[in-house]
């Protein structure tokens, strides 16, 4: 998708009416989505989606810790299958993408890059990251712009899902990256429910106790700013590890630096390109001179050999293959600048590719 072309969907404060609006607004999208979706399932893991989803939503009980811990995000679920026309459970399997991934056994460790950089004089707290999936997301980008009541937040999405990052006019953003070396758990709190619930608290540091104490069902990084400071937690079902901070930059790709908790017969080292990814955003933030958002965005737009965290998808996109449908590529990149106002830098699409659009957020 082109920058120029991302939508972004008004959505009211009360939950089930802010599904609706998202579903309503993008309900051909959703479809089309779907569809792709469902031909993704079939290749990835052998079975067709008609045969898969039972199994997966069987077998799973991810609904409990949701209604526990964000109630009013399954109210907001039930939202978007009545806007797109699509049923609740077909929209709220749409919700679990890191979980079906381990479900599937699906082979492949993501491919997101994430960065957060503390406030100093003359600069404002930046949080950023790429926003790496499997190709069949491109075309379905969203912003939805949340009614908070006082304020507004803002989440970038993949049409039907509730979110993928986010910041608020309160001052609070968070980015994602995947862990997929870590524990899971079928009973845990998803990852875009986990984000969500994060992102509707007051600062980073009630956002942190939210993200520490809930069970989680993926392994997923949260790197979380507010005005005040960052924080970086490796999230994974049977604990969390907060990484130590130094010199206000934290950097991340999709091996764990701190946390321990492995997944069966996984690597906590990583793979290659995750390890080569996060020495492109230490050079980049090496450099010297002034670290701001144009660092940010500048980091997140490399495309060095062996590691690009600006991935560029190759030649036409096609259905019938596995590797078409679920070939990486960057479906979105986000910048955030938080200090006394709040703003999201945005690209639709690889940032070396595509334009960033700035927007302020209401506070």
């Amino acid at each position: 998708m082109r920058t120029e072309d991302l939508p972004v969907i008004d959505c009211p404060k009360a939950p089930l009416a802010r599904g609706r609006a998202h579903g309503e607004a993008l309900r051909g999208t959703i479809a089309d989505k779907v569809e792709r979706w469902q031909a993704a399932i079939g290749k990835a893991y052998g079975r067709p989606a008609a045969a898969f989803l039972p199994v997966f939503l069987t077998v799973t009980d991810f609904r409990t810790a949701i209604a526990v811990h964000t109630p009013d995000l399954l109210e907001e679920v039930r939202g978007i299958a009545e806007g797109a026309g699509i049923s609740e459970e077909t929209a709220y399997a749409l919700q679990l993408m890191d979980e079906e991934w381990w479900f599937g056994g699906f082979d492949g460790e993501g491919h997101c890059s994430s960065l957060a950089v503390a406030p100093a004089e003359g600069r404002d707290t930046i949080v950023g990251q790429t926003m790496d999936l499997p190709r069949w997301h491109d075309g379905a980008q969203a912003v939805l712009r949340l009614d908070d009541g006082d304020s507004e937040t803002l989440v970038y999405t993949s049409a039907g899902l509730i979110g993928l990052m986010g910041v608020s006019g309160r001052g609070l953003g968070i980015c994602v990256n995947t862990l997929a070396q870590l524990a899971y758990s079928p009973r845990g709190l998803p990852v875009s429910f986990a984000m969500r619930g994060a992102l509707a608290r007051k600062d980073a540091a009630a956002a942190a106790d939210f993200l520490s104490r809930v069970p989680h069902a993926s392994g997923q990084n949260f790197q979380v700013g507010d005005r005040n400071g960052i924080r970086t937690l490796e999230c994974a079902a049977g604990g969390v590890a907060e990484i130590a901070i130094a010199d206000g930059l934290s950097l991340h790709t999709n091996h764990p630096l701190a946390n321990t908790r492995v997944a069966p017969n996984a690597r906590l080292e990583g793979g290659s390109d995750s390890r080569t990814r996060l020495r492109s955003l230490h050079t980049d933030f090496s450099r010297g001179g002034p670290v701001n958002a144009e660092t940010a965005r500048r980091a997140l737009s490399a495309q060095r050999k062996g590691g690009a965290v600006s991935i560029v998808p190759k030649g036409p996109a096609r259905t019938d293959t596995k590797l078409g449908l679920m070939r990486q590529m960057t479906v979105g990149a986000v910048v955030y600048e938080i200090g006394k106002t709040v703003s999201l830098s945005v690209a639709a699409g690889p940032p070396s590719a595509e334009s960033w659009w700035r927007l302020a957020v209401r506070g």
